[in-house]
C-alpha cells in the first residue's frame, strides 16, 4: 500500500509538473489565436477616431468617449472599470465654426485650425495684416506697434525655409539604427532612437513646462490690450500641414488669447511675401467657438481584471496609454492608437480566459498633453506628493508599468529607462516574437509620456519602441492625425505582444527588479 501510494504520488507530481511546464506556452498560443485570428483592435480604433474623436482635455467629447471606453471594457466582462477625476479647474473648449480668408488684394482660401482656448472672434471681422516677425524681446515689440494695433490681424514669426520633400515622409527604423541602441551604454542624451531624451527629472521637468506654459501670455495680453484681432502663426512641417497644437490656457484662471490661428506654411509665405513688397493683405475671419467648466469630463479611465492567486492578485502590473487629444483631428496616432492597443491587449487577456496570478490594470490617461495631468494626479493620489519623500504602500505593489505612446507603427522593443536588473526578463519574455522583429532592449531613456510619472516613483516603468512611420512628418498634434494613417498589421503585432508580455509579468514569482 505504501509502495503503491509513493508511486502514485510521484506519477502525480510527474504529470502535474508536465502539466505546468506547458502552461506558458499553452497561454501564448492562446494570445496569439486571439490577437492575430480574432483581432478587434482596428474595429476600437476606428470608433476611437471616428466617433469618438478628437478628444480635448475637459470637453464634453472627452467624456462621451471616456464613457464609451468604460461601456466597452465592462461589456468584455472587466472585473472593474471606474473612473478616477484628474482636474478640478481644467476647462472644456469647442469649435462650432470658423473661416479665415484672405480677401485683398486678391481673394486666397486660407488653410487654417483655430488653437485651443482662443477667444471667439464675436461675429465676422475684416482687418489689415500687419507682420510682427519676433516677440522674443517684448518691450522692443511694445516700442514699435503700440497704438498702431488697433482692428489690425497679426501675422506672427518667420516663414518656414522651402521644403521641396526630398525626404521620405514615413520611415521605420534601420537594422543599423536598432542595433545602435541596444549596444548603448548609457541612458542619455545622444539616444540612438530618441534624439530628443534626457536625464532631467520628472519635477524639473514638470517645472520647465509650466514656465514653457506660459511663454506666450504677455505678448497676447500686449495684443489685446492694442485692441488685434487675431493672430495667424505656422510651424516648420510639410507643405500643406497645419499644426495647432500648442496653447495651454486650459485652467479657469489663465488669461485666454485672441482668436489664434495656425495656417499651413504656403499660406503664410505668400502673406509674408506680399507684406514684405509693400503689400497689405486684408484678411477676413470668423471663429465661433465655446469655452466652459465642467470638472466631471476630466476623468481618467480604469479597468482590471483582478489576479487569482491569493497571495499576489494584490500586486498589479499596469498597462496605459493617454487618451486625450489635440483638437484639429481625430486624434487617431497621438493617442488613440496607444489608447485601443492597451484596450485590445485586455480584451485579449480577459477573450482568452487566461486568469493571472497578478492584477492586471489598464489605465487611460486624460491631459497628458498638457503634462501628464492625468498619470499625476493619479500618482499622487495612489503613491504620494509629487516633491515629498514620504511614499505609501501601494507604491510598492506595482509590479511594472508599460505605457504606449508614439502613433501607430509597430512595436520593435523596449526602452529600459536605466533598469538593467529588467534586459534579460524581457528578452526571455519577448522570444516567443523573435520573428516579428520586437524584441530590442536598449538601456536609453525615453521622454515626453506618462511613463516617466511612474518612473519617478521607482515603479518599473517602460515605453515601448515604436517605428515612426508618419508620426513626426505628417499626424503629430496636426490636421492629418486621422485613421488613414493606422496600419492594421502593426496595431495587432502591438497589441498581441503586449499582452504575451503582460501575462508574462503578471506569472512572476517576484516583482520585476527596480532601480536603485
Amino acid at each position: 500500500m505504501k509502495i503503491f501510494s509513493k508511486i502514485f504520488i510521484t506519477a502525480f507530481l510527474f504529470i502535474g509538473l508536465s502539466a505546468t511546464s506547458q502552461t506558458l506556452p499553452q497561454a501564448l498560443a492562446k494570445i496569439k489565436t486571439e490577437g492575430f485570428q480574432k483581432s478587434e483592435v482596428i474595429s476600437l480604433i476606428t470608433d476611437l477616431s471616428d466617433v469618438y474623436g478628437p478628444r480635448l482635455t475637459g470637453t464634453n467629447q472627452y467624456y462621451t468617449a471616456a464613457e464609451w471606453a468604460k461601456k466597452t471594457m465592462e461589456n468584455w466582462g472587466m472585473d472593474k472599470v471606474y473612473f478616477e477625476n484628474y482636474c478640478d479647474d481644467c476647462m472644456g473648449w469647442e469649435v462650432k465654426s470658423f473661416n479665415v480668408e484672405m480677401i485683398e488684394p486678391a481673394y486666397m482660401k486660407i488653410q487654417a485650425y483655430p488653437y485651443a482656448w482662443t477667444e471667439p472672434s464675436n461675429g465676422v471681422q475684416i482687418g489689415d495684416l500687419i507682420w510682427i516677425e519676433s516677440y522674443a524681446d517684448l518691450e522692443n515689440v511694445k516700442q514699435k506697434w503700440s497704438g498702431k494695433l488697433k482692428g489690425k490681424t497679426i501675422l506672427m514669426g518667420a516663414a518656414p525655409k522651402q521644403n521641396m520633400l526630398f525626404e521620405p515622409l514615413s520611415t521605420r527604423f534601420t537594422k543599423d539604427q536598432i542595433e545602435d541602441a541596444q549596444k548603448s551604454i548609457v541612458t542619455a542624451p545622444n539616444n540612438s532612437l530618441d534624439p530628443s531624451a534626457s536625464d532631467i527629472d520628472l519635477v524639473e521637468d514638470d517645472e520647465a513646462f509650466e514656465i514653457y506654459k506660459r511663454k506666450d501670455d504677455a505678448f497676447f495680453a500686449f495684443l489685446k490690450a492694442e485692441g488685434a484681432m487675431n493672430v495667424m502663426a505656422t510651424r516648420p512641417l510639410f507643405p500643406g500641414i497645419i499644426h495647432p497644437g500648442g496653447t495651454y490656457n486650459y485652467k479657469k484662471t489663465d488669461a485666454k488669447p485672441i482668436p489664434y490661428f495656425a495656417i499651413s506654411p504656403e499660406n503664410f509665405g505668400k502673406l509674408q511675401r506680399l507684406i514684405v513688397k509693400g503689400i497689405n493683405p486684408k484678411i477676413k475671419f470668423n471663429l465661433d467657438s465655446e469655452l466652459y467648466l465642467k470638472p466631471e469630463n476630466n476623468v481618467n479611465i480604469i479597468g482590471e481584471i483582478i489576479g487569482s492567486d491569493p497571495k499576489l492578485k494584490d500586486e498589479v502590473v499596469m498597462v496605459g496609454a493617454h487618451f486625450d487629444s489635440w483638437h484639429s483631428a481625430s486624434g487617431t496616432t497621438d493617442n488613440g492608437a496607444g489608447s485601443a492597443v492597451m484596450m485590445e491587449v485586455m480584451r485579449i487577456l480577459k477573450a482568452s480566459g487566461l486568469k493571472p496570478k497578478r492584477t492586471i490594470r489598464i489605465a487611460l490617461w486624460g491631459g497628458e498633453e498638457q503634462g501628464y495631468l492625468g498619470s499625476m494626479a493619479y500618482a499622487e493620489n495612489h503613491y504620494g506628493k509629487l516633491k515629498e519623500t514620504k511614499r505609501k504602500n501601494e507604491v510598492e505593489k506595482i509590479s511594472a508599468y508599460l505605457n504606449m505612446d508614439n502613433g501607430a507603427g509597430q512595436m520593435r522593443g523596449i526602452f529600459l529607462q536605466g533598469n538593467e536588473a529588467v534586459r534579460p526578463i524581457f528578452e526571455e519574455m519577448l522570444k516567443p516574437y523573435a520573428n516579428l522583429d520586437v524584441n530590442a532592449l536598449t538601456i536609453e531613456n525615453t521622454g515626453g509620456t506618462d511613463h516617466v510619472v511612474f518612473d519617478y516613483y521607482k515603479i518599473p516603468a517602460f515605453q515601448i519602441i515604436q517605428d515612426e512611420l508618419n508620426y513626426s512628418t505628417v499626424t503629430h498634434h496636426t490636421n492629418l492625425d486621422v485613421l488613414e494613417y493606422v496600419p492594421e498589421r502593426d496595431m495587432m503585432i502591438n497589441a498581441t505582444v503586449l499582452a504575451s508580455l503582460v501575462y508574462q509579468i503578471a506569472q512572476e514569482d517576484v516583482r520585476l527588479p527596480r532601480e536603485d
